[in-house]
């Protein structure tokens, strides 16, 4: 018998006369399940003849409403410097009809965007909504929600109905919808026998369900985990036409971009955020070019592991209720995760579930406002190479950035979008800090193009930065590999501060360019080894017609037979790495030779960025976040992801 003690029923009659009354009422956006040709929509509704508490499954989960298609964050004027309103209109709203399982859905979202970074857009809206459910009167040959005891649910929602046929009881969740009941219905308390019906008709409703799961969904994480190199992947993902279909019907899938649409007469525009989806070839795009996860074959996994053992290591449930509208939009019928975990669970499970998974945490120092930048003016820039210019960027509230060295910003641009860029300088109290930015985008190119004085954004710091506390006393090697010495800068000027410099041993920076002509910084680099205790090796890949180079020529590798460590100072070396991707495997094999243990060895890796607090989904690496988890990490505990040296 259900655990709540406050239950009513209302007739059907008088359950047209609620609906109707808040309709005229106007107060709130009145949102329904209705007919949509054979199929079922939620939609705003203008009369309670129209709402359809019988249906099986609807085309999109109501996520729509809390997390809609287009979305719009801010209008701004481009006709003045830094001008910009927050968009703020939100009508409360009630929905009529969400199934047990898209309610459960919005509670696994709500422990995304509302964690330590609230999503202040998501929330405003489902503060301001009232959640009206309904248990399922009919199933969808695609749902298996019975295996995924998502068919029922005793939280989540304000006010659930259960249809017991001449009535309908009325659960009460909370006491906003108790309010709304009172002021708006006429009901009366529910019977022994009345409540005794919601069991019966649950478990009837239950039977109902022909798609079944072979095993627990709590053993979806164990069999993903043993099986991530199954051909499976392979063979099914060769019918993939990857449209996303699977992933923009998902209740489960939040995963989002944003842009800027600028208007005709280039005076004004807004910032929207839109849905995105995993499947799609540049969804790990970066500004460089790279996709960091380009077969379908690494596409199509990643969708199952997200939801079966990334996101069940992270938040502690699966993210699939098993609604089935994967199954309806997928023609090619290769996207439900019923049949991919039913056909993968005659293979091996493991024990170990959380190989894809690193329980780092971060803090976001300057929460603000999710996706709203701060002001910032650019005090000066200079050419350091024919691709890479110097920022000195001053946030305009006076106060600090308050950055670790390895952590990076978002700079806005209002009609161009945000880049990640990393911080170059080295903490301090000033209000100023630096970048080196290289024209790779359309943020980037923009901003060669402006000029001091000029407005940008700011958002962050984000992300995890050295934990250079525990580089204390330790000797620490440094290799840096193209605009890896750019973040890597920050760290050196940290170490070689006068005040800290005594808290560190001897210090070796390696650095690798293309040409003479590439290398950043070749000033400090003599004022580095001015430093007692500090060594600097450059090498260039090759010389140009005409340039004159006394220096090493070859990759950054050719520099690691000057290094001399026993195993005393070998256990006793803390290594950095930072580069373009290719570099890594070749340099942690140079540092294994060297006798440097895996645990003292420190990477910095990229992805695609674009939210900064582990929303957007960009940035994946397996399980982890790079714009949370990272941008640095411990090596030996990403060395055995498939993805982050790929």
């Amino acid at each position: 018998m259900s655990k709540f003690k406050n239950i009513k029923v209302i007739t059907k009659k008088e359950l047209d006369k609620f609906v109707n009354s808040l309709i005229k009422n106007e107060k709130y956006d009145v949102i329904g399940v209705k007919e949509k040709g054979i199929r079922f929509a939620f939609g705003s509704i203008e009369s309670a003849d129209e709402l359809r508490l019988d249906y099986d499954v609807t085309i999109l989960p109501p996520k729509k409403y809390f997390l809609p298609q287009i979305e719009k964050l801010m209008d701004f004027n481009l006709e003045k410097n830094f001008d910009f309103k927050k968009q703020n209109n939100q009508k409360p709203m009630i929905i009529f009809g969400i199934h047990p399982y898209d309610i459960i859905a919005l509670q696994q979202t709500d422990k995304l965007y509302l964690d330590q970074q609230v999503d202040d857009f998501y929330k405003k809206r489902r503060d301001s909504s009232i959640i009206v459910g309904v248990d399922i009167q009919k199933v969808s040959e695609k749902s298996f929600a019975a295996s995924m005891n998502t068919h029922i649910t005793d939280s989540g929602f304000d006010l659930l109905l259960t249809n017991i046929g001449d009535y309908y009881t009325v659960t009460i969740g909370t006491e906003k919808g108790e309010k709304l009941l009172n002021e708006y219905a006429k009901t009366k308390p529910a019977t022994i026998s009345e409540i005794k019906k919601i069991d019966e008709v649950r478990k009837k409703t239950a039977k109902k369900f022909t798609k079944v799961l072979k095993i627990k969904k709590e053993q979806w994480s164990n069999v993903l985990a043993a099986n991530y190199n199954h051909p499976i992947w392979e063979k099914r993902s060769q019918k993939c036409m990857e449209c996303s279909s699977c992933t923009m019907v998902c209740p489960t899938c939040y995963c989002y971009d944003v842009h800027d649409d600028v208007s005709l007469d280039l005076k004004k525009g807004e910032r929207y955020r839109t849905w995105d989806g995993c499947l799609i070839r540049d969804f790990t795009k970066i500004g460089s070019g790279e996709v960091f996860r380009d077969d379908v074959e690494k596409r199509y996994r990643h969708r199952f592991y997200r939801k079966g053992n990334y996101l069940p290591e992270r938040y502690g449930f699966v993210a699939c209720v098993g609604c089935g509208r994967c199954g309806i939009a997928c023609l090619p019928d290769i996207a439900s995760p019923c049949d991919v975990i039913n056909d993968l669970s005659h293979f091996e499970r493991s024990d170990v579930t959380d190989k894809f998974f690193i329980k780092y945490s971060s803090s976001v120092k300057e929460k603000g406002i999710i996706h709203i930048p701060r002001s910032a003016t650019i005090k000066r820039m200079e050419q350091l190479t024919k691709t890479e210019m110097f920022f000195e960027i001053e946030l305009d509230n006076g106060e600090p950035l308050g950055h670790m060295p390895g952590q990076f910003v978002e700079v806005s641009i209002f009609g161009v979008g945000e880049a990640p860029i990393s911080v170059s300088s080295g903490p301090n109290d000033s209000s100023s800090f630096e970048l080196v930015v290289r024209k790779v985008g359309d943020v980037t190119g923009r901003l060669f193009k402006m000029k001091p004085g000029e407005k940008i954004g700011i958002r962050g710091p984000f992300g995890n930065g050295f934990d250079v506390k525990s580089f204390e006393n330790k000797n620490i090697l440094l290799s840096a590999g193209g605009l890896g010495i750019v973040p890597m800068r920050s760290l050196i000027e940290y170490v070689l501060e006068p005040n800290n410099r005594k808290n560190y041993k001897d210090i070796t920076i390696l650095y690798g360019a293309k040409e003479p002509s590439l290398i950043l910084f070749p000033e400090e680099f003599k004022d580095w080894s001015k430093v007692d205790d500090v060594k600097c090796e450059l090498t260039v890949d090759k010389c140009a017609e005409g340039d004159c180079w006394m220096g090493c020529t070859g990759l950054i590798t050719t520099l690691y037979p000057k290094i001399k460590l026993d195993k005393y100072d070998s256990e006793n070396t803390i290594a950095v790495i930072i580069g373009p991707p290719i570099v890594y495997n070749f340099i942690i094999k140079c540092l294994q030779t060297l006798g440097i243990p895996d645990k003292n060895i420190y990477v910095s890796l990229e992805r695609r960025m674009k939210c900064g607090v582990g929303k957007c989904g960009h940035c994946q690496i397996n399980g982890v976040y790079v714009c949370k988890e990272g941008p640095v990490f411990n090596y030996k505990d990403v060395k055995n992801l498939p993805e982050a040296f790929e």
